[in-house]
């Protein structure tokens, strides 16, 4: 259960996890605010996940959009349609004592916009996980592929580009309740217009976790790399945290692990706080309600020699009503603070990002779901070109074969 945990939590999201509607921020790929499992998953697709064998799903949706380049200053409207297929395939269990298990996932998403001639595209994303456990040792290795080509708050543009991340980790289990953990990841980003800045990183870590009870677990880790950014000079980091995983009761879930990061560049070095923080509530059956936040550095992919360190937080409430409706709202706020590590020049560049989605999803049988959705951003940037407002409302229909 230590390693299986300890991949989910270092891990993107998985198969099914975030919404189609939802792929073209990037709050949504950082603010997963569910923490306890539950049948209310933003993926209309989504079922009971069979244990084993092969799943199969779609999600179709069309929605108005009045600024998919998330531009601030000429924004272009259009009606997006997008259709997603995705195939899913299980074979032994990750939770088991012992043996082996594999997991992957795979969803190519078509998007073609209706009425402003923009380029239409296949976006991917695939994802894996293979590992085998045994009475003390256990071992595994998972990642995530990604192909995308929508706009994103940092250029203020849409961008192709390539992201990859994986991970490599075994855990020994000295006792019954304290095992050792090493590991090793890799992730990389590559764009295919020029102007933009590729990034890579590469890490080792070493982790000591502590079950000090069948609803608390706590560790300790330390990991230390390098990120390699275009135009500037390598950047070394150290981090150390601790984590806390506990379930006082058993409808509350709280994920916190928290520390700070050393991180060394051309122009000098930085010591800062880092942080991310799950805490789900469910006060009564069908009622669900979670709690996010985060603090990490980034490199940026528009600005040559510039990072950012980005603080989130966001809120989800879910409300089933009937046997068949369930409301949904989920709201955050993200604040981007830039500055150089390689270079000269100022960078001062500020942005603010809210974001709100109401959503309301309707069940039509076990196997398929329509929601209506409504999502709200806004970017409040201090750098001329930056910043934007955006609005999409639209449909989507999910069928689980």
């Amino acid at each position: 259960m230590v390693l299986v945990s300890l991949i989910a939590s270092n891990l993107p999201p998985a198969h099914g996890q975030t919404s189609a509607v939802l792929s073209d921020t990037r709050l949504a790929e950082r603010l997963d605010v569910r923490v306890l499992p539950s049948g209310g998953d933003q993926d209309p697709t989504v079922g009971t996940i069979r244990r084993e064998g092969l799943d199969l799903g779609v999600i179709v949706s069309g929605a108005y959009n009045d600024n998919i380049t998330l531009s601030s200053s000429a924004p272009v409207k259009d009606f997006v349609i997008r259709t997603t297929p995705s195939v899913a395939y299980i074979r032994g269990n990750a939770e088991a004592s012992d043996g082996g298990y594999l997991k992957v996932a795979y969803k190519p998403t078509a998007v073609v916009y209706a009425d402003n001639g923009s380029p239409n595209r296949i976006d991917q994303d695939a994802s894996w996980e293979v590992g085998i456990r045994g009475s003390k040792v256990a071992i595994a290795y998972g990642g995530r592929a990604q192909q995308l080509g929508d706009a994103i708050p940092d250029a203020g543009q849409q961008t192709d580009r390539l992201m990859l991340e994986q991970v490599i980790r075994t855990a020994w289990s000295a006792t019954q309740k304290v095992s050792v953990e090493l590991a090793a990841g890799q992730s990389s980003t590559n764009y295919e217009q020029s102007g933009f800045v590729d990034s890579s990183a590469a890490y080792g870590e070493v982790a000591l976790r502590y079950t000090y009870s069948p609803k608390t677990r706590l560790a300790v880790a330390y990991r230390a790399g390098t990120s390699q950014v275009d135009g500037a000079g390598d950047q070394q980091f150290q981090r150390g945290t601790v984590r806390m995983v506990w379930k006082p009761r058993e409808k509350i879930a709280i994920d916190l692990e928290a520390g700070g990061e050393h991180r060394t560049f051309d122009n000098g070095s930085s010591t800062k706080p880092v942080f991310e923080a799950k805490i789900g509530w469910t006060p009564q059956p069908g009622t669900e309600i979670s709690l996010s936040g985060f603090r990490r550095t980034e490199a940026s992919s528009f600005s040559t020699g510039q990072n950012y360190d980005v603080t989130g937080a966001a809120i989800g409430l879910s409300q089933k009503i009937g046997n068949r409706w369930t409301a949904r709202f989920e709201g955050g706020l993200e604040n981007a603070s830039y500055y150089r590590v390689s270079g000269s020049g100022s960078a001062s560049r500020r942005d603010r990002i809210l974001f709100a989605r109401p959503s309301v999803r309707y069940q039509i049988s076990d196997d398929s779901q329509v929601e209506l959705f409504y999502r709200y951003e806004r970017d409040q940037s201090s750098q001329s070109g930056f910043g934007y407002d955006n609005h999409i409302v639209g449909i989507q229909f999910g069928y689980q074969f």
